[in-house]
């Protein structure tokens, strides 16, 4: 039979319209272990997280070894953003839809493809292939969210939701040291062969431990809005990671600035004819949805313009009064905190939404990125303080992302989870990009050597500041706390939040 979401409170299951279920039904429901399940969700996104952080270090290499150009191998890097841009929010959506449990394994079935054609390829065309079906990959980030909120108790979501975030920070971190570690002993192609072992083992875990998660409603996907705003994020993507080289303010840039403003303007006016749209534009009119979008925005941005200048800023000569003449083993040892402090304070976030309420638990992960790019403007070549800034960068992430994401599955109607989660890291990637391409045309213009000048640090760093503030403050927008919707019937988001 077909029902909405499963609810799991202590021993008792029921359905939220209230449906019976059969006694062989809940017999698999109680065979079904919650904690064993959540282990194989956040086992995934680590797997992925790692596979899309694991080429970073080996670039170099591959690129000798395949004897391709700078333009070609950024495209191995590329394709995976544009691939999971274009394909999030459409399986978010199918996720809504249909079998939730039916999807991840589709999905993990696609990245095991790619990982495999990516380690066997021969030339940098397959490799770029195999990296456009990892692409795919970045689909199990919501649907782990949506797996999370069906299979978990309410008091626990929040802490699954601290716990993928964290193990999208560990994945990150352990594959930037690990694949350094691997390549200087082994082949670059084994950087695929250990990762697709796990994506297999994973597998075949999410077969046996993962429970049926049937959707809250049935529907249809809505192909040609997936179609324009899986366009749309591509053009908008390409004309950012091409802007340095065209010119922020050329003719080409402006041309992808404005098909992306005509593709994502009739996606809106599809959506709202549509009576089954793709994503309900009109909840992200509301306050929660649309604070948690940018507070993901502000993350993909801060942490890849820290990302790209970090490494530059510690690498000068200590003789320009803010350089560190560090190395690239130091440099990787500045940069790892990042990761791992994300990983820490993550799980800790709902413990700190109990104390302090929603609004203020977001206010403090975003004001902490706001102290980070300060720290790294006062550090004057002081190597604790840069440590100190990619810690708290790396905190700001862990805090601001799971908040938002425990915004968006406790404010979200149930029929619209994945949805609502894919976009969210679709503007994550979004943010990203515009970060690291800003950073990185600022921090090579105005000069004719490839050192940057402490004033174009400058600029980034403020900027960065600027991006904060901005986001902070439509955080005060924020009630203090949320309840959960269940049904994409219930009321709108504003009229469920309780301001207590």
């Amino acid at each position: 039979m077909k029902f909405s979401r499963v609810q799991i409170d202590g021993n008792h299951h029921h359905l939220s319209g209230g449906t019976e279920v059969t006694l062989s039904e809940r017999s698999h429901e109680r065979s079904v272990n919650p904690t064993l399940t959540l282990a194989v969700v956040v086992a995934s996104v680590f797997a992925y997280k790692g596979l899309e952080s694991v080429l970073s270090p080996a670039l170099p290499l591959i690129q000798e070894s395949l004897g391709a150009t700078e333009a070609q191998i950024a495209w191995v890097i590329t394709g995976v953003l544009l691939t999971g841009a274009v394909a999030t929010p459409l399986i978010g959506r199918m996720s809504d839809i249909r079998d939730k449990k039916s999807i991840l394994l589709a999905v993990l079935a696609i990245v095991a493809t790619g990982t495999a054609v990516s380690g066997l390829s021969n030339s940098i065309l397959m490799l770029t292939v195999g990296q456009l079906l990892q692409g795919v990959g970045l689909a199990v980030v919501p649907l782990a969210f949506g797996i999370i909120r069906d299979t978990q108790t309410e008091a626990r979501i929040k802490s699954g939701n601290g716990s993928v975030i964290a193990f999208i920070y560990a994945g990150t971190a352990f594959a930037l040291v690990g694949s350094g570690l691997l390549v200087s002993v082994l082949p670059w192609r084994w950087l695929f062969s250990v990762p697709f072992a796990i994506i297999a083992i994973i597998f075949v875990a999410a077969w046996r431990l993962v429970p049926s998660c049937p959707p809250a409603n049935h529907g249809r996907i809505d192909y040609t809005g997936a179609t324009l705003l899986g366009s749309g994020m591509a053009v908008i993507l390409i004309g950012i990671t091409k802007a340095p080289e065209w010119g922020w303010l050329s003719v080409k840039f402006g041309a992808a600035l404005l098909i992306c403003i005509v593709l994502l303007a009739g996606f809106v006016a599809i959506e709202l004819c549509s009576s089954e749209p793709l994503i309900d534009v009109r909840l992200l009119t509301t306050r929660p949805l649309a604070v948690s979008c940018l507070g993901y925005l502000l993350t993909g941005f801060a942490t890849n313009a820290l990302f790209l200048a970090v490494p530059m800023l510690v690498q000068q000569s200590p003789d320009t009064g803010f350089g560190l003449g560090a190395s690239e083993f130091t440099t990787s040892l500045l940069l790892l905190p990042l990761g791992l402090a994300g990983a820490v304070v993550a799980p800790l976030t709902g413990w700190l939404d109990l104390r302090v309420g929603g609004r203020n638990t977001m206010l403090t992960g975003v004001l902490l990125a706001g102290v980070s790019f300060t720290l790294l403007l006062t550090a004057n070549g002081h190597f604790l303080m840069v440590m100190g800034a990619t810690i708290l960068i790396g905190a700001s992430g862990g805090i601001t992302l799971t908040q938002a994401m425990n915004t968006v599955a406790l404010t979200s109607p149930a029929s619209r989870i994945g949805a609502f989660s894919g976009l969210a890291f679709v503007v994550k990637a979004v943010g990203g990009t515009l970060g690291v391409q800003l950073s990185g045309s600022i921090l090579t213009t105005g000069t004719s050597t490839a050192a940057p000048t402490w004033s174009s640090f400058t600029i980034v760093f403020v900027m960065g500041i600027i991006v904060t503030v901005l986001v902070a403050l439509s955080c005060l927008l924020l009630p203090r706390r949320a309840t959960t919707t269940t049904s994409a019937s219930e009321p709108t988001v504003d009229t469920k939040i309780s301001t207590d």
